[in-house]
């Protein structure tokens, strides 16, 4: 093998491991921040699968005398109640009370033990219970009219009618017949309580009360008009009930809050502080990759200090030299960038096309990430050339053929 060949072959191996390097820190940016983004919106949505930025309320048992009357003294809730959250704090947006009882639901010989849950029509939009198509959520005319009218949740629709067919049929509901409206549409739900929705059967309010004679509710559920008033409306509703029934408003034990926003709040912060790790252990290696890049170009202005001293001999300008040299430490590095950020990108659509995206969610690029993983290249690729490039252009045209 010739001498000249030697050098030309090592350093091809050196540009390919450079640009190789530039290509690993680019897909570790776009593969773990688009693998963030996916399982975030993937918790996103199964959290939002029970309702959006709703807060629940039970009533629990007082721990305080009040007034003349002693501890221990259970909160029991009625319809009223929730009428007046709902005029009397502003924060609260719209509100829906339930009563709840396990049943029996039957059609033929399919028998099906679920969660019997009355409810008024704004349960549908907070409990985000929409229906499959052909089919509705109950309505203000079910619950005025105390209709004998049912919506049943997806899982127990399959039970109860293998033929799809449930829309418009009939059910036996504690031993009463009861008209199926509507279907719930499959959805994805990490959080609940008292079972999950696509084993719960949702009647009208009114209707729940005439059959089984309860008048106590077993919960409220409310959103507010904006998140981030959702205290403001814990407050208000607090002294409001407090007011009612007469028990102290400071006394925790009274009453049980879930707000659901603060489970929100808290994965966006876990979401946001992962995301600055794992982008800026990527941007390390990225700027390990772009110091490969200048140690390459400081090389190839060694070994071209004869061919440069003569192009500045015959009179190029030294502005030309510097972008010439810029230009060459940029394509390298973007060639490294688009092989990374290509590779993370098939990745992504992979998993997102395989059983794995039930885990991981759909990887995406949000257009931050895009727009800063371009940037963050094109200044990898500017610094890692600029050195160098000021080199060859102040390099002196006789001192660089001499010594060339």
């Amino acid at each position: 093998m010739s001498a000249t060949k030697r050098p030309k072959r090592a350093l091809r191996g050196r540009a390919i491991a450079t640009i190789l390097g530039v290509a690993w820190g680019s897909f570790a940016i776009v593969a773990l921040l688009s693998f963030s983004a996916g399982l975030e919106g993937s918790m996103r949505k199964r959290a939002q699968g029970m309702g959006q930025g709703i807060v629940i309320l039970w009533p629990e048992t007082t721990a305080r005398s009040w007034r003349g009357v002693p501890e221990g003294r259970p909160i029991r809730l009625e319809e009223e109640d929730a009428r007046a959250l709902l005029a009397e704090v502003p924060a609260i947006r719209s509100i829906s009370p339930e009563q709840t009882r396990r049943e029996v639901v039957a059609r033929g010989e399919f028998v099906f033990r679920a969660r019997i849950a009355g409810v008024t029509p704004a349960y549908g939009r907070l409990r985000t219970m929409t229906p499959e198509p052909g089919g509705r959520f109950l309505s203000e005319r079910d619950e005025s009219e105390s209709r004998s009218v049912a919506f049943l949740g997806d899982r127990i629709a399959r039970e109860l009618f293998p033929d799809g067919q449930a829309v418009g049929k009939r059910i036996v509901l504690a031993n009463a017949p009861f008209t199926v409206v509507g279907v719930l549409q499959a959805k994805e739900q990490d959080s609940d309580y008292n079972g999950t929705d696509d084993e719960r059967v949702c009647v009208p309010l009114s209707t729940f009360r005439r059959r089984f004679g309860s008048r106590y509710l077993d919960d409220i559920v409310f959103d507010t008009v904006d998140p981030s008033r959702v205290e403001e409306a814990i407050a208000g509703a607090t002294q409001v009930l407090a007011r009612r029934h007469s028990f102290d408003p400071d006394d925790e034990s009274a009453l049980q809050w879930w707000d659901t926003t603060e489970g929100d709040r808290i994965r966006s912060y876990a979401f946001m502080a992962m995301d600055v790790m794992t982008g800026g252990a990527s941007i390390l290696t990225l700027l390990v990759g772009g110091i490969g890049v200048a140690n390459l170009m400081f090389l190839l202005v060694r070994q071209r200090t004869a061919e440069i001293g003569l192009y500045l001999a015959l009179g190029a300008r030294r502005r030309r030299v510097l972008l010439g040299v810029l230009g060459e430490a940029l394509a390298l590095t973007v060639i490294g960038g688009v092989i990374g950020v290509g590779t993370a990108l098939s990745l992504g659509a992979l998993v997102g096309a395989s059983p794995l995206v039930e885990t991981f969610g759909h990887p995406h690029v949000t257009p931050l990430v895009a727009l800063g993983t371009t940037l963050l290249l094109i200044l990898t690729g500017v610094g890692a050339g600029w050195f160098p490039a000021r080199r060859a252009a102040a390099l002196d045209p006789v001192r660089a053929l001499v010594e060339g």
